[in-house]
This record gives C-alpha cells, sequence and structure tokens, in this order.
C-alpha cells in the first residue's frame, strides 16, 4: 500500500489539469475580441445610438414603404464624418455637386439629408480648391459609406479639373469675338464723345491711344504672372487667365483712366483758351495744376482695389489684380501718355 498510492496520484493531477487550461483560454479569447472591437467601433460607434431609433419610428408613423427611405435621411439626429483627401484639388460646391448627384443615384433625396463641407482655410462662398475635405452627412454609415466611395472612385478614374465650368471651342471663339466688339465700341463711343466735348478729334484720338495702352499694358502683366507665380506667391500673384471677369477689369480700367485723362484735357483746354496753337509750356502747366488731384483720387482708388485683392477672395482675385495693374497704369498714362501724344498730334494741324 506505502508503494502504490505515491505512485498514482501524483501522475494524474499534473497530466490532466495543465493541458487544458492553457491550450483552451488562449485560442477563444484573444481571438475573438480583437478581431470584433477594433473593425466595429470606429466605424459605427458615433452613429449606432442614433441610427436605431429613426430606423424603427419614420415606418411606424408613416405606414409606407415608398416614403420611409427618404424620410430616413431627414429624421436622423446623428451622422457619419470623413476626412477625404484628393490628389488634385476641388472646391466646395463641385464636391457637394457629386455628392448630391451619388445620393439621388441611390435613392436618397439629396435635399433631405443635412451635409457639412469643411477644410483648413476655406470660407463660406469661397471658391478655391482643396485637396483635403472634413465631409460629414446626416446619415447612417451603411448608407453614407458607400456613397462616399462612389465619389472616391469616380474622382479616381476619371480626371477631374478645379472648375467645373467647360466652354467649347465654338463658345470660346464667340465669347472672343463679343469681347473684341464690346471694346472696339467703347472706344469709338469715347472717341465720339470727346470730339464733341472738346471740339477737336484729335483730343479723342489721343486719349483712345492711352487707353489702348493701359489695357496692353494690363494685358502684358496677366501673361506674365503664369512665370512669375512661383516666385511671387507671398504677394498672392497667380497663374491669371483671361475670363469674364478680367475682361469687365479691361472695361473698368477704360472707364476710370478716361476719367483722369478727361480731367487733364479740360484743363489743358482752359489754359490754352484762344490761343492759335497747343504748346508744350501750356501742357506742362496743365498737368501741374491737376498733379495734386490725380494723385490723391488715384491713391484712395488704390487702396481699395489693394484692399478688395487681398480680402476679395479668389472669385474676384483676377478682377482685383487686373484693377491693381489698371490704376497705377492709368494714372501715368493720363500724364506721360495722353499728353505728349496731345501735343505731337497738335503740332501738324498747327503748322498747316
Amino acid at each position: 500500500e506505502p508503494t502504490v498510492e505515491p505512485t498514482t496520484e501524483p501522475t494524474t493531477e499534473p497530466t490532466t489539469e495543465p493541458p487544458v487550461e492553457p491550450t483552451t483560454e488562449p485560442t477563444t479569447e484573444p481571438t475573438v475580441e480583437p478581431t470584433t472591437e477594433p473593425t466595429t467601433e470606429p466605424t459605427i460607434e458615433p452613429t449606432t445610438e442614433p441610427a436605431t431609433e429613426p430606423a424603427t419610428e419614420p415606418p411606424a408613423k408613416d405606414g409606407s414603404a415608398e416614403e420611409s427611405a427618404p424620410a430616413v435621411p431627414a429624421a436622423y439626429a446623428g451622422g457619419t464624418a470623413a476626412t477625404m483627401t484628393f490628389s488634385q484639388g476641388i472646391d466646395h460646391d463641385s464636391l457637394e455637386e457629386m455628392i448630391d448627384r451619388r445620393l439621388d443615384a441611390s435613392g436618397i433625396r439629396s435635399k433631405t439629408v443635412n451635409k457639412k463641407l469643411t477644410s483648413e482655410g476655406y470660407r463660406p462662398g469661397d471658391g478655391a480648391a482643396f485637396q483635403e475635405w472634413d465631409v460629414s452627412i446626416a446619415l447612417p454609415p451603411e448608407q453614407a459609406q458607400p456613397v462616399l466611395e462612389a465619389v472616391k472612385a469616380e474622382l479616381e478614374d476619371t480626371p477631374f479639373f478645379p472648375s467645373s465650368n467647360t466652354i467649347g471651342s465654338t463658345v470660346a471663339g464667340k465669347m472672343q469675338g463679343l469681347a473684341m466688339v464690346a471694346l472696339v465700341a467703347s472706344l469709338l463711343c469715347i472717341i465720339g464723345y470727346i470730339w464733341i466735348r472738346f471740339q477737336r478729334v484729335v483730343f479723342g484720338l489721343a486719349a483712345v491711344v492711352a487707353l489702348v495702352h493701359d489695357v496692353l499694358v494690363t494685358l502684358g502683366i496677366i501673361a506674365l504672372s503664369a512665370y512669375v507665380a512661383d516666385y511671387l506667391g507671398f504677394l498672392m500673384i497667380d497663374e491669371f487667365k483671361i475670363g469674364l471677369s478680367v475682361l469687365a477689369a479691361f472695361l473698368t480700367i477704360i472707364g476710370y483712366s478716361l476719367n483722369d485723362t478727361i480731367v487733364v484735357f479740360d484743363r489743358i483746354r482752359e489754359v490754352r483758351g484762344k490761343a492759335p496753337r497747343l504748346t508744350e509750356e501750356m501742357v506742362n502747366r496743365s498737368i501741374n495744376q491737376t498733379l495734386s488731384r490725380t494723385l490723391l483720387t488715384s491713391l484712395t482708388t488704390l487702396i481699395v482695389v489693394v484692399i478688395l485683392y487681398f480680402g476679395g477672395g479668389q472669385g474676384i482675385h483676377a478682377f482685383a489684380f487686373a484693377l491693381v495693374v489698371g490704376v497705377i497704369v492709368g494714372t501715368y498714362s493720363s500724364i506721360f501718355v495722353a499728353s505728349p501724344i496731345l501735343v505731337w498730334m497738335s503740332q501738324p494741324s498747327a503748322s498747316k
């Protein structure tokens, strides 16, 4: 008996209990918890609580299956937030339009879904393009995720441009023709007005030459912006392109420069009086008398235009840049371009 008991009990207990516990517990617990919790928490946790109540209540109130799908987004109290990063910049309106189109395609009315698109540096109404957007949609993740994935796939598969406007060659040619007609017609009207106002056509021709000079110089500086944008970015100079806003700036420059030129010409006419010929001394005296008025008016206008250029936003950035250049060019052209040309064109008629 003393030899049997010590041999049986120690051999049975250590062989049965230790293999069972370490083999069963580590294999079940670590595999279940890491696979379920990390995959569900980032996508479902912000939207599970609000998603259960609206999903059950609207069908009970409405009682129709057709109105239940659009009513869920409107009654959904939570939302899905996601950060979308693109290889190329996209503006707010273009991204919102793509999301609305995908919502309508999935059977959800886009007008009933609250959306919020934000980005660092974005201001409401700004047309600037950004590569990263924070998108918040008042939809459960199971409805919002396919929409965002569809937008992402569309941008990756098709080339996308920051501007959503496309202009064909026919429309572009028509716009160029209308722009030239507008400029030429305005110049002809100016010649006729100054001719009647000063009773001599040379005043009108000299003013128009100065205006053409202003427009060409402004156009040349806009063209040079494409080459200096990388070096003068601290001055907010971009690669400006000719568009409707720039054309409006050209017409504004024409009107502003003409105003300064007419002021100088009117003083030249007063100084000349009934003298038979116009001399350089008369023109010089007239410019000195109107110089303070011209500089004060131009400086005041330039301050306003500079504020508009730096704080006006991307939508009128090119327009404001053209005005800044036009005000500076138009100020010196009315003194150093229009007046000398008037003296030069008056000399042949006086000699005859």
